[in-house]
């Protein structure tokens, strides 16, 4: 499994690919939720683009991957909508990140 995060302003993107052509994988996902404008205890809509799902995910995230499967999510976007907390609330601008953030 690989994981990564892109943030573009107010934008992030994250990815989670499971590069195993045989295997379905398990792992956990570790968000920096301050960089996300949230508190480590809160959680944040992902909208999944090539499925159209939407989870609320927190600092610690539950995936399991068929063979080649991925997730390509949109942190903190209901469909057609801004980015929000899990509260409704805009989300804090943070410092962006450069580069892509290690997962577990």
């Amino acid at each position: 499994m690989i994981a990564y995060s892109k943030r573009s302003g107010s934008n992030t993107v994250l990815v989670v690919a499971n590069l195993d052509p045989h295997h379905t994988q398990e792992a956990t996902v570790s968000l920096d939720m301050p960089q996300l404008g949230l508190e480590w205890h809160e959680s944040v809509p992902v909208r999944d683009e090539l499925t159209g799902e939407t989870y609320h995910w927190g600092r610690a995230n539950y995936v399991r991957l068929l063979p080649g499967g991925a997730h390509v999510l949109v942190v903190g976007r209901e469909p057609g909508g801004r980015p929000r907390d899990a509260h409704g609330q805009a989300l804090r601008p943070s410092t962006p990140q450069i580069g892509g953030s290690p997962a577990t």
